[in-house]
């Protein structure tokens, strides 16, 4: 069963339908390695928007139009009755689109991300014994 996340980027609220299960496959094995070095390599303690979005800005286009299509399947804004919002939504304010994906990658794979982030504490905590 679907659920909905409701999203607020730069004061703009969106509904996001999270992907389903081999849909969110798809993004773990597009994207979960490279989160996983970068998180571990950069020492973060916790996933961020900051962290995603940047992943997001390094990935080749062919892959970032598969995460965005996965991501945004069916998102629209919120009380708006335009449909769904596709990349076009965003003309004059791309940076925007980047948060939206960052968000919606950490709405559909929150488990994984938190478990990267237990694993990459228990590291450093091993580390500095």
């Amino acid at each position: 069963m679907s659920q909905i996340k409701k999203i607020t980027v730069n004061g703009q609220q969106y509904n996001m339908v999270q992907a389903s299960a081999i849909q969110q496959r798809t993004l773990m094995s597009l994207v979960g390695a490279q989160v996983a070095f970068n998180s571990a390599n950069s020492q973060t303690k916790q996933i961020d928007k900051t962290l995603i979005k940047g992943l997001m800005l390094a990935l080749p286009e062919s892959t970032l139009i598969e995460v965005s299509d996965i991501i945004l399947h069916q998102t629209a804004i919120n009380g708006s009755k335009d449909g769904l919002v596709t990349v076009e939504s965003f003309q004059g304010k791309i940076n925007s689109y980047f948060d939206l994906l960052a968000e919606g990658l950490v709405a559909n794979l929150a488990d994984f991300f938190s478990w990267l982030d237990s694993e990459n504490a228990e590291t450093a905590k091993l580390n500095q014994m």
